[in-house]
């Protein structure tokens, strides 16, 4: 019964845009590779053109454990769940208890008087509509959610007027947060400034602070609350990101976790077979490597080799010796022999996936006044950028590299089919 509401209901939040396009977390067709992706579109252009951004992420204290029952049926009306749906939901939400087993003694039971239950279909889309209204007190800066996770940014020359504004969103965040009953936690919460490294700060790191509710109360008299920490790096939604845009933070945390796994594969290898260690390196290397590929894949080419030397260090226990030896002096032969993409097709390969059918993107075929061989080949116009951050936009990259794909594919439609054709045609590729 759960099942057939929470369907049915995420059908109707979505189908209606009720749910705020911020948000990326558990929604069909939505998920962090959708937010990442469209996140890092969003700063490669800001750097594009030369502007500083400002990011804040925000952190919640044990969000989905403090929601109250009240505040939450007001936010699902809001949403349109009204009767008898909303009383359904306010008897799921209410007597509820909850008690611990040590050994074979129980403690006594207590009631559950806030948040949604643990491990409960209804759990996540009650949060969604929960939060449904946070991104619309933001009057200056884009956002990004997944459930709980909120991230704020802005870009601009003058620092002092983009902070202004900035200061602006996050005390409206805090008091939507004390409205709603969500705890911010404020110690947690990072400030990030990421600029190209040949722009010059004219200040030193901007001062945002997320006051306290009762300092609202004062007028901001007497705050002694603490600025938001200024870092140089932040980890969010599994990916780390450094004040360059560089990606080299997350290059060698995928390098590290890559390099702990190879010593156990090692070991493994003298004790299983290698349709086993095949199955191991599909499941757990190819999952760290797959995760936001779309998105940190557009860095530069030597940060892209030292992944691909890792991946080659693997392949070597995927084959026999024989093979081995015989691919010694040209290892890259190892990708071919075992079937499996290198980093920097995996990387166009997701791209295209990913990108594909996206209304956002506005493809367009050359059309010159004379004929030259893109036309005939109904290839798509690929524009000028100024800088390397403007050359990994999506609106430069997405048709750059469909124009590296044969024309049958490029023009495939289905999703499915060019998801088919292009595995094969990525895997007769590779060197």
């Amino acid at each position: 019964m759960e099942k057939c509401i929470v369907n049915q209901l995420g059908k109707y939040l979505q189908q209606n845009n009720i749910i705020n396009k911020c948000q990326h977390g558990f929604l069909k067709g939505r998920s962090t590779s959708t937010l990442l992706s469209e996140f890092t579109d969003e700063i490669n252009n800001y750097l594009e053109d030369k502007k500083i951004v400002i990011a804040i992420f925000f952190d919640y204290k044990k969000a989905f454990d403090t929601l109250q029952k009240d505040t939450l049926i007001n936010a699902m009306e809001e949403c349109g769940v009204r009767q008898p749906l909303n009383k359904w939901f306010s008897d799921y939400l209410t007597a509820r208890s909850y008690r611990v087993k040590v050994s074979d003694t129980l403690s006594d039971s207590v009631k559950v008087r806030s948040g949604v239950p643990q491990g409960s279909g209804c759990g996540p889309i009650c949060y969604l509509m929960h939060v449904n209204s946070l991104c619309g007190v933001l009057r200056h800066c884009s956002s990004y959610m997944y459930a709980d996770d909120l991230c704020i940014l802005r870009a601009g020359t003058d620092i002092q007027e983009t902070c202004q504004l900035i200061q602006q969103d996050v005390d409206a965040v805090v008091k939507w947060s004390h409205d709603n009953g969500i705890i911010l936690n404020a110690d947690k919460t990072k400030l990030l400034v990421i600029r190209s490294p040949y722009t010059h700060l004219s200040i030193s790191t901007p001062t945002l602070i997320t006051h306290e509710y009762s300092c609202f109360h004062n007028d901001l008299k007497n705050c002694k609350c603490k600025p938001i920490e200024a870092v140089n790096s932040v980890t969010y939604l599994g990916v780390k990101i450094d004040e360059s845009f560089s990606w080299s933070c997350h290059i060698d945390y995928i390098c590290n976790k890559l390099r702990i796994l190879l010593s156990k594969f090692y070991h493994l290898s003298y004790k299983v077979p290698i349709n086993i260690l095949r199955s191991l390196y599909l499941s757990l290397v190819e999952s760290i490597i797959s995760y936001a590929l779309d998105s940190y894949g557009l860095t530069f080419k030597t940060y892209i080799n030292k992944i691909e030397s890792l991946q080659i260090r693997f392949l070597k226990l995927l084959v026999t010796k024989k093979t081995k030896l015989n691919c010694k002096g040209d290892y890259k032969k190892l990708f071919k022999i075992c079937n499996i993409l290198p980093v920097h097709l995996k990387h166009r390969y997701l791209l295209a996936i990913n990108q594909h059918g996206r209304k956002e993107h506005d493809l367009s075929i050359v059309s010159n006044t004379y004929n030259t061989r893109s036309m005939p080949a109904g290839k798509y116009n690929v524009p000028r950028v100024h800088n390397y951050f403007g050359d990994r936009t999506l609106k430069k990259r997405v048709p750059y590299v469909l124009n590296s794909l044969p024309a049958d594919i490029r023009q495939e439609n289905n999703r499915k089919l060019f998801k088919v054709k292009l595995k094969k045609y990525f895997h007769k590729i590779i060197e």
